[in-house]
């Protein structure tokens, strides 16, 4: 009888260690998944911030060097199809397709906004309960209040057949 406790230690002492190594085992890979995580972050932070800021200065009209706005859009075009998301790829390439092919303001306001939108997403805020308005209210003043932005959170394809502009993509 006294081994039937002696044997109960010895199976909870083995359970207890394999628990101990799967525990510490999956520690280990939530610690390298978080790593990750950080150098694929920085790395966005890195892609997106030159863009970002080019276009800033567009649309701060500051004058921006054709040079230098060529090699923005290229480096970014190159890193985001690699870190990107889905949704940054297709937003920066709505952005990009509409600048080859001019659209009315509002909808070139809308595609940059959802380009910002998306960009935070994919930076770290896939959450984000930030709006059109508030993204392009940092650089318009009369975002609210204007007619013309009342349109802005309509479907796509009916913001552009009301503009008169038919997207190439679409």
């Amino acid at each position: 009888m006294a081994a039937i406790p002696a044997i109960a230690a010895i199976v909870a002492a083995v359970i207890a260690a394999r628990s101990a190594k799967i525990a510490k085992r999956s520690e280990l890979e939530a610690q390298r998944l978080r790593e990750l995580e950080a150098r694929i972050s920085e790395k966005k932070y890195d892609t997106y911030k030159p863009m970002i800021n080019t276009l800033k200065d567009m649309l701060d009209r500051r004058a921006v060097d054709e040079d230098t706005l060529r090699s923005h859009i290229s480096e970014f075009a190159t890193w985001v199809a690699i870190f990107g998301s889905d949704e940054a790829v297709e937003s920066f390439h709505n952005f990009m397709q509409a600048s080859f092919n001019p659209p009315p303001p509002i909808v070139y306001m809308r595609l940059y906004a959802d380009f910002v939108l998306s960009a935070r997403r994919d930076m770290g805020y896939p959450d984000t309960s930030s709006t059109r308005k508030q993204i392009l209210g940092a650089r318009i003043t009369d975002v609210h209040t204007h007619p013309l932005f009342s349109q802005i959170d309509k479907p796509f394809a009916d913001l552009c057949r009301d503009a008169g502009w038919t997207p190439p993509w679409l």
